[in-house]
């Protein structure tokens, strides 16, 4: 879908534009984070700060009517990742100047696996670990089909959601010591809790990593084929990948991946699509009404009293 923005939301080659408030919201570039939201809280929102905000009409509405106000650059990619309750959505977000309007295209990404082309390696803890080291891009994402964004980075922005994406050995271990007695607690309640010490003990005692296989790590729920995807770039340009991550075996691990497309719009596309469509503007940032300010309440009563008093 393409919208046309008119001209009082244009300036300074930047965009302004309300975008809906979700229980998480992830609007990135390729090198930035411009707005981050994980249930009720706000960790990165770059339009409070942004230098030019005050250029813009209702530049002082953050948020209103579940939308945020963000501003955004022309001509560059913005990639809007939305999580709902069971559920999310991947937009791609591009901007193109005209002469006294904007154009903004805003495109659904096919992340439904419509494509079955997989690639499936097998990689040592090593090489496992160097592609999945934020270090190694400009920024890195992962993020589930569930709505929650798992791990955030870029190098201007930092560190914002981080976890140790690889397990060690030893949180391997734990792993499969976990899920052992998960399984054995099921299989006990089938029996009425009837059952021996020595399964008991089996069951309850960690493993070496030696005797460890087949452990999934980030893997399908369901029927899906997929649940997580990772998200990077480098050099400018995004790469987005369904993927899933198993533990073989002591320092052997497989990854399978399918590549989600993300295609930089042309002038082109934006002259078939009006070819075909009737181009409608976008909706106006919402005016927020002013909280009541108490203060100001309380000293216009205290007048009219005090006026009172005198007459």
């Amino acid at each position: 879908m393409i919208k046309a923005i008119d001209k009082q939301y244009c300036k300074n080659n930047l965009v302004q534009l309300m975008n809906t408030s979700n229980f998480c919201n992830l609007i990135v570039s390729d090198d930035e984070i411009i707005l981050l939201k994980t249930g009720d809280t706000v960790l990165i929102n770059k339009y409070v700060n942004h230098p030019n905000r005050n250029l813009f009409p209702f530049h002082e509405n953050i948020k209103n009517d579940g939308y945020f106000n963000e501003l955004f650059e022309y001509n560059k990619i913005y990639l809007n990742f939305i999580g709902k309750v069971g559920g999310y959505g991947f937009q791609k977000m591009y901007f193109f100047k005209g002469t006294n309007r904007a154009l903004f295209l805003d495109e659904a990404l096919q992340v439904d696996e419509r494509v079955d082309e997989e690639n499936v390696r097998e990689l040592n803890r090593e090489e496992i670990e160097k592609i999945f080291n934020s270090k190694n891009y400009d920024s890195m994402y992962i993020l589930d089909r569930n709505g929650t964004i798992i791990y955030a980075s870029n190098k201007k922005d930092g560190y914002v959601i981080k976890k140790n994406i690889i397990p060690s050995d030893k949180e391997i271990i734990k792993m499969e010591l976990e899920d052992r007695i998960f399984k054995y607690n099921i299989a006990r309640s089938i029996n009425h809790g009837i059952d021996t010490q020595e399964n008991y003990e089996q069951s309850h005692k960690s493993k070496m990593i030696d005797e460890i296989k087949d452990i999934n790590i980030y893997g399908p729920i369901g029927i899906k084929k997929y649940s997580d995807m990772l998200l990077t770039s480098k050099n400018g340009k995004f790469k987005l990948q369904w993927f899933k991550l198993d533990f073989i075996e002591k320092d052997k691990f497989k990854l399978t991946t399918s590549e989600i497309p993300i295609i930089e719009p042309t002038v082109d596309d934006v002259i078939k699509y009006s070819n075909n469509h009737e181009i409608e503007y976008t909706e106006e940032p919402s005016i927020a009404e002013s909280e009541p300010d108490f203060e100001e309440i309380l000293n216009k009563s205290l007048k009219k009293i005090l006026k009172f008093n005198k007459s």
